[in-house]
């Protein structure tokens, strides 16, 4: 199968050019800054944002015909006045759905967010879960699902993957699983909000990537939603413990005094579409996603 990957050289495009590639596809990407290592031999890539005005003209005849395209590129910068979001989240999502039927493939993968939801509302979360973006990030990738929708009208079969907290090898989002890890690693103290008890679903990037592969194999095409996470909702004190378990650290755990207004909040995520459509099942644990991560740190 001949793949283009949008964002080859982010946390999950990369991991998915790395699965596509084991899985003996081949694989083309196309991102702003082109990748480095194993990939950027291993790949074809093409320097080049995806709200570029000249993004599908200049990439059709340099690409060819395609298989799929798996859509992971994105602007993660929240801000309301970083109005770059809907150049790159929305108006290039947009481009990316026209430069694949331009190529005639038969299959896109868009990388969608749970973010999407707001804070869940009902218990296990589900595909069925109502949409409220509490901001521009969240409110973007919804658009993208529309998008998709209106490409499957115009006949190309697009399947939108919500996936939760991306962790694991490569991760580069200085958020509270990559400074756990850091605190971890210097044994340093690590401090918690509220009780430390919000509890988020933490998904290993290549469990994502491999969510991504099935979804292309799977005989027919494949529409519509899917949430790919690790079913296990850990929370914030749970995390810091496992960081200091698993790396063998001196670190303690304190509390701030400051209160958390999510300590309530639980993701606790249904998989059972992705496995029973897809048959996805996460295979790497939290312990294992910190030692790699650690790894790549220390």
């Amino acid at each position: 199968m001949r793949v283009l990957v949008t964002g080859i050289s982010g946390h999950v495009g990369g991991a998915v050019a790395k699965q596509l590639l084991e899985a003996g596809h081949e694989v083309h990407g196309v991102s702003r800054t082109l990748p480095v290592g194993p990939l950027a031999t291993a790949c074809t890539c093409h320097a080049m944002g995806i709200a570029a005005p000249d993004f599908v003209e200049a990439l059709s005849p340099m690409l060819g015909p395609c298989d799929a395209v798996v859509h992971a590129a994105a602007c993660q910068d929240m801000r309301l006045d970083a109005t770059k979001i809907s150049r790159i989240n929305a108006f290039g999502t947009h481009q990316v759905l026209a430069l694949a039927l331009r190529l005639g493939a038969r299959q896109c993968v868009y990388l969608s967010s749970l973010s999407l939801l707001g804070l869940p509302q009902t218990h296990p979360v589900t595909e069925a879960h109502p949409v409220a973006p509490s901001d521009a990030y969240a409110l973007s990738k919804y658009y993208g699902e529309q998008l998709c929708r209106l490409a499957e009208a115009a006949g190309l079969p697009c399947a939108s993957l919500r996936i939760s907290s991306p962790i694991g090898p490569g991760l580069r989002y200085r958020r509270i699983f990559l400074l756990f890890v850091e605190k971890a690693l210097r044994h340093e103290p690590i401090t918690l909000h509220g009780q430390g008890a919000r509890r988020q679903d933490y998904v290993d990037v290549r469990d994502i990537a491999r969510a991504v592969l099935l979804t292309l194999e799977k005989a027919g095409g494949c529409s519509g939603v899917y949430q790919i996470g690790s079913g296990q909702p850990v929370s914030n004190r749970e995390l810091a413990e496992s960081c200091i378990r698993t790396l063998d650290s001196r670190s303690e755990i304190g509390f701030s005094g400051q209160p958390d207004p999510h300590d309530a909040v639980c993701w606790d995520l249904s998989l059972e579409k992705a496995a029973k459509e897809l048959g996805f099942a996460p295979r790497h644990g939290l312990e294992d996603s910190i030692r790699n991560l650690a790894a790549e740190l220390d």
